[in-house]
């Protein structure tokens, strides 16, 4: 990971180093003084240890680098643009956001989950920012001009299906295309992400994959905050709310994020706390809901996650761990109750089934933990569920209002295998009255895991879905569905990622 923060850092130095007005010398004394200021509460006295401790790295580095300002010196007439112009853009491209694959195994275990990523892209920033000081850098005054990073992924599956007592099919698919852009600037305080992403479904009256093969924004939000100084941040815009992780070392979606992950636009403040010892977090939200109970929409829905996070090096055997939980006021905005086609009756959103006005909303809750057991074993556990049924009419489970909830559990083990990060996982995942969702009864899975060629990463994947008994019965939005066969199906995937 501290390469790769490495390469980017260099990247953006050729360019932040040209507006500076004084001496290094004379900078580094002050962000010294600046980085060790002390108060008297206890955020600000942990947030001066950390800022102790990134000085002293910094002050290891300073002499790795002898000859960069001469180097930029040489470069400067060379660039097809003005640093110094305010406002003026530095477009460059790096690493897929948050998917650090270095030939290190134990980076294979956890695919990243796509909530809280406005965290990740801050300790992008403040790791960018420390390589920067640390290589002569800068960077304590605000910057008069943006970067712009772009990154991105391309996927592709083949698979086979066995549906239980049905036809055996196969396939060969893009399943998926991004393309992100993080804004950096052009204060130390904001920044802004985007993603554009690509949707692999047929429709539009025909069945042509590649004619239907359509792009659009997934997900637009911009961030208040810098963790070099605050360790309190504030995110607004279009993106995944914090009700869940859904981490996984596995290929397919987790049972609780089918049921549970909630994309929206709404407003988030949160606290991530600072410094190489266990570090506390979390965040409240709102939004308004595209499902309610009242007579019209407005805001009416929203939660809150907590969690702590420890490091490995607190326990003499190496043991890390992030446990966490959370609360959202009404499941029934979720992704997998609002789109048509991700359950039998359409979900709530769908424009032939779904009815978006509820008789009552139904919140939510969910439990978490990752556990780094060494440098081999991983352990991953998370629960969601509705704390109270839903309305018959809305969606019933056996001829009573559901309460739907899910768990998912997954062992992995890493290793290197011809000098390349391998790892296998095996997981074992549950629901109860989620028959209306289209979600399994109980799924096995096992997967092996590795990386080729750098920032890459190739999946196989086996996958054992056992079905509702073909006795029960559920219903949604007024439609009874039997979706139910009780038999198994089987299904293996072969996953290929290219990060850029």
């Amino acid at each position: 990971m501290k390469k790769l923060f490495k390469g980017i850092a260099i990247v953006f130095l050729l360019i932040s180093l040209f507006s500076a007005q004084s001496s290094a010398t004379t900078k580094n004394k002050k962000s010294a003084t600046t980085l060790n200021t002390q108060t008297s509460t206890t955020a600000a006295e942990e947030q001066a240890q950390y800022n102790a401790e990134a000085a002293k790295r910094i002050a290891a580095k300073k002499n790795a680098y002898p000859d960069l300002r001469a180097l930029i010196s040489q470069q400067q007439r060379y660039l097809p643009f003005d640093p110094d112009v305010p406002g003026q853009a530095f477009v460059s491209t790096g690493p897929y956001i948050g998917v650090p694959f270095q030939f290190s195994g134990s980076e294979l275990v956890v695919n990243t989950p796509s909530v809280n990523q406005d965290v990740t892209l801050l300790n992008l920033r403040k790791h960018i920012h420390e390589e920067l000081l640390a290589m002569g850098g800068e960077l304590l005054g605000e910057v008069s001009h943006s970067h712009l990073l772009l990154s991105g992924v391309l996927e592709a599956q083949a698979n086979y299906t066995g549906i239980g007592g049905g036809a055996k099919t196969t396939d060969i698919d893009v399943t998926n295309v991004s393309l992100d852009g993080y804004i950096l600037g052009p204060t130390s305080w904001t920044s802004g992400f985007f993603e554009f992403s690509y949707n692999n479904n047929v429709g539009g009256g025909t069945n042509s994959r590649t004619a239907n093969s359509s792009m659009f924004v997934n997900k637009a939000f911009f961030i208040i905050g810098d963790f070099s100084r605050t360790p309190f941040y504030s995110t607004i815009g279009q993106y995944y709310v914090p009700f869940g992780t859904y981490a996984s070392v596995l290929v397919s979606s987790t049972l609780p994020k089918s049921l549970a992950r909630t994309k929206e636009r709404a407003w988030l403040v949160g606290y991530q706390q600072q410094g190489s010892n266990n570090k506390l977090y979390g965040s409240a939200y709102i939004f308004r809901g595209d499902s309610h109970a009242s007579a019209v929409t407005r805001i009416n829905n929203g939660g809150i996650n907590v969690g702590w996070r420890m490091n490995q090096s607190n326990f003499s055997h190496g043991i890390g761990m992030d446990i966490g939980g959370g609360v959202i006021a009404n499941l029934a905005d979720s992704v997998g109750m609002q789109l048509s086609g991700q359950s039998p009756y359409g979900g709530f959103g769908s424009t032939t089934a779904g009815n978006e006005k509820l008789v009552h909303r139904v919140p939510a809750y969910n439990v978490r933990g990752y556990f780094d057991l060494g440098p081999a074993w991983d352990v991953i556990a998370e629960y969601v569920g509705a704390s109270t049924q839903f309305n018959p009419n809305n969606m019933s489970f056996g001829g009573s209002g559901a309460k739907p909830w899910a768990v998912d559990t997954e062992v992995a083990y890493s290793f290197s295998a011809f000098d390349r990060p391998t790892s296998l996982g095996v997981g074992y995942a549950w629901t109860k009255e989620a028959l209306a969702l289209g979600l399994p009864e109980q799924r096995y899975s096992a997967v092996i895991n590795t990386s080729v060629w750098r920032n890459t990463l190739q999946s196989l994947e086996y996958r054992r879905d056992i079905n509702y008994a073909a006795s029960a019965t559920a219903s949604g939005s007024d439609i009874v569905v039997n979706p139910a066969s009780g038999l198994a199906d089987n299904i293996v995937t072969f996953q290929f990622d290219y990060y850029f």
